[in-house]
């Protein structure tokens, strides 16, 4: 069907505009030709109508890090990233399903393992399984002594080099590199690369349009990723004052991935009694730092980091931290597409975008949990769930 028409009692478009009752949107194709009033548009005999009534209309949500491969679900979970390649592939097929259905339209994958990530995109792509629309970092970038049970150990300037091309030719979205661990732990929180290493990767990434990103907690990585001008940090977990300011004068946004130390269910996957302890010891400080970077309104973005069908959770737990149900929404939505570089393609309802559409049951503006209710998922254009075809 060429032309469709969803109509719910509310929508959400996320461009600023308030809340519409009665909207809809019109598809044509897998782009949205119109938003308005459902009672303003005319439905002829070529057009399929799609009736979510009873739910709240938004645009797809946005995991704006997330491994395909990685499963947090799964015993000992760290761990079984060192499971054979073929195991790692087909694990990533059944949680872009699960990722899919949740929500989630549009996935930016931070790491991979044997370029599986632009595997499972081109297949995407071609209509050979269902999946998130994504974007893919391929190899994440670690030193040899540093923290990354997604990544692969490369150090040296001209190594790094050489990896950052490689990625690049395979087709990477985006360049990721590990400056530090996720844990505090002793309360240092060492930097793996030199600013050196971590500048080469950035200007390298750069130098070829792409962006980069890096799994970084804090400290004096921190410091040197935001002189550098890196576009993304991911975690961020103990950021300070000092780098909450040089975020707000800077392009450089927040990827927030709470549930490290907010899922119980996560931490109870975990390989080791002492690293299930370390996270709920530093969660509270954890919490702290995040919330006083909301509070100090820096740009950020939410993602799952491997708990998949999940993010739901995390926009509820950015709002616990001090988030508005706007400022969690955006984080989902047209902040994730802003990180991703493909604000111009999906994030809002509006004409010209992909039609990235969910319906959830309750109004996520005023009870961010109601995303966890999503009955209706549209993915450029084709109905996956909801309606008369759950794909």
């Amino acid at each position: 069907m060429a032309k469709q028409i969803i109509r719910a009692d509310l929508l959400l478009d996320m461009t600023g505009k308030p809340p519409m009752e009665g909207g809809a949107v019109l598809i044509e194709n897998d782009k949205i030709s119109a938003v308005g009033k459902a009672a303003d548009f005319t439905v002829d005999a070529d057009t399929e109508v799609i009736d979510c009534a009873g739910q709240v209309l938004m645009p797809g949500l946005i995991d704006c890090h997330n491994h395909l491969s990685l499963d947090t679900r799964l015993k000992d979970h760290l761990l079984r990233m060192d499971d054979p390649l073929p195991e790692l592939t087909l694990r990533a097929v059944e949680t872009m399903k699960t990722d899919l259905l949740s929500g989630v339209t549009t996935s930016r994958c931070c790491g991979d393992k044997g370029f599986l990530d632009i595997t499972c995109k081109k297949a995407v792509e071609a209509g050979r399984f269902q999946g998130p629309r994504l974007l893919a970092a391929t190899r994440g970038i670690r030193a040899s002594h540093g923290h990354g049970f997604v990544g692969y150990p490369i150090d040296g300037l001209e190594p790094i080099r050489t990896a950052v091309r490689e990625n690049l030719a395979a087709g990477a979205d985006l360049i990721k590199i590990y400056i530090t661990g996720t844990l505090r732990g002793d309360g240092r929180i060492p930097s793996f690369f030199t600013k050196s290493e971590i500048n080469l990767a950035v200007q390298e990434a750069r130098r070829n349009g792409v962006r980069s990103a890096t799994h970084c907690i804090g400290g004096q990585g921190m410091d040197w990723a935001l002189e550098i001008g890196i576009d993304s940090i991911e975690h961020a977990f103990f950021i300070t004052d000092a780098q909450i300011e040089r975020c707000l004068d800077s392009d450089c946004w927040l990827v927030m991935t709470p549930s490290p130390f907010f899922d119980e269910d996560r931490i109870q996957t975990l390989h080791s009694a002492d690293l299930m302890d370390q996270f709920r010891k530093e969660r509270d400080l954890a919490a702290e730092r995040m919330g006083a970077a909301i509070k100090a309104g820096v740009k950020f973005a939410v993602g799952t980091d491997g708990r998949h069908g999940g993010l739901a959770r995390d926009a509820e737990t950015v709002v616990a931290m001090g988030a508005s149900e706007t400022q969690a929404l955006m984080a989902a939505t047209r902040n994730g597409a802003r990180v991703c570089g493909i604000e111009d393609r999906v994030g809002t309802l509006a004409p010209g975008m992909l039609a990235d559409i969910i319906g959830v049951r309750g109004n996520p503006l005023k009870d961010i949990g109601a995303l966890k209710n999503v009955e209706t998922v549209v993915q450029g254009g084709r109905l996956v769930k909801g309606g008369k075809d759950e794909g």
